[in-house]
């Protein structure tokens, strides 16, 4: 009998498990509520899965509210929505940290509702409502192909670019940097949807390809510096073994 109620007995909920180093603003300001919430949600029996899932619906309403309703009312629903998204957005990764259940496929799924699903469908819906619908596609692709960019550095040089020896010279560019993201983004554009839209989506796509470009050279001047080192080190290699 005491071996039954053991092994039935819920685990402890870990608070303290649940702190996460934030280099971003929003979700750091909004940490103590997240981590509460995570454990309220735990102890009610929501798992770290079902809130992603939860998070996900209430994305796809607000996206289909921005698409169909097209109004300030339909806005401020938007607004509210998206506000309680990127709590539960928070949430999640917290239950799974702090309940101990953390999971690959948890992860997994979700980087896709968020980036995949969401993000991108996001600028896009803004984009089609606006007018806007080729800026919003630009959102999109300057994302993805800055993140595909850094992927591919880091195979061929070896280490991500903000750790080369060139970004610790550049410590406060980094640093800026490493500060934009998109969660941050969708955290103001609860406030933005109510000014302006469009502005959204322009501020997003102008930051993107400033940032795809400017990553670019850095990157081509990271890897031309290694590839010139290779070639110093190869030619003293070659004199070592002829002057042995």
């Amino acid at each position: 009998m005491k071996k039954e109620l053991t092994k039935n007995k819920k685990k402890e909920f870990d608070i303290s498990k649940t702190a996460y180093e934030h280099t971003m603003f929003f979700p750091k300001l909004f940490d103590p509520v997240t981590s509460r919430l995570a454990r309220f949600c735990y102890n009610i029996g929501i798992s770290a899965n079902m809130m992603t899932a939860i998070t996900f619906t209430i994305s796809i309403i607000s996206l289909l509210v921005l698409v169909f309703i097209r109004s300030y009312t339909g806005l401020i629903i938007v607004a509210i929505l998206i506000f309680l998204r990127n709590i539960g957005d928070g949430t999640d990764g917290k239950i799974a940290r702090g309940s101990g259940t953390v999971s690959p496929i948890g992860g997994f799924a979700d980087l896709i509702t968020d980036w995949l699903f969401f993000h991108a469908a996001f600028f896009i819906a803004i984009g089609y409502t606006t007018g806007h619908i080729v800026v919003g596609f630009l959102c999109v692709t300057g994302y993805m192909s800055r993140e595909f960019a850094r992927r591919k550095f880091t195979e061929k040089y070896g280490v991500k670019v903000t750790e080369t020896k060139e970004a610790k010279n550049h410590s406060l560019l980094v640093s800026i940097i490493r500060r934009y993201d998109l969660g941050e983004v969708t955290f103001l554009s609860s406030i933005f949807l109510l000014i302006s839209p469009a502005f959204i989506i322009y501020a997003v796509a102008v930051i993107e390809y400033s940032l795809l470009f400017g990553e670019l050279g850095f990157d081509t001047i990271c890897l031309l510096k290694q590839s010139n080192k290779k070639n110093i080190n190869k030619k003293k290699n070659i004199n070592k073994k002829k002057n042995h």
